[in-house]
């Protein structure tokens, strides 16, 4: 059996999330329900770990509940020379 291939993909930090959820002037309740994630973890991911690598203390599959709901809504999280930023597209 071959062995599982890792993944590798730029985690926005909990503060970029944080960013997009207020740019699209929602609340901690719309992203937990657009996400299809409890609200305990919107509020673990934004206020406990601000600064923290989210890829290494979250699952990635609510990660990129979370991701998706965001980018659905039109951010763009945008990683160029080693600087995270976030983009909105209207």
């Amino acid at each position: 059996m071959d062995e599982p291939k890792s993944i590798m993909f730029t985690c926005p930090t909990p503060r970029q999330i944080h960013a997009a959820r207020v740019a699209l002037d929602w609340n901690q309740t719309d992203l937990s329900k657009a996400a299809n994630v409890g609200i305990a973890t919107i509020k673990r991911l934004e206020f406990n770990h601000r600064d923290a690598d989210l890829s290494q203390i979250m699952q990635y599959s609510t990660l990129a509940k979370i991701i998706s709901a965001l980018e659905a809504q039109g951010i763009e999280f945008t990683f160029e020379d080693g600087r995270r930023g976030l983009t909105f597209k209207a």
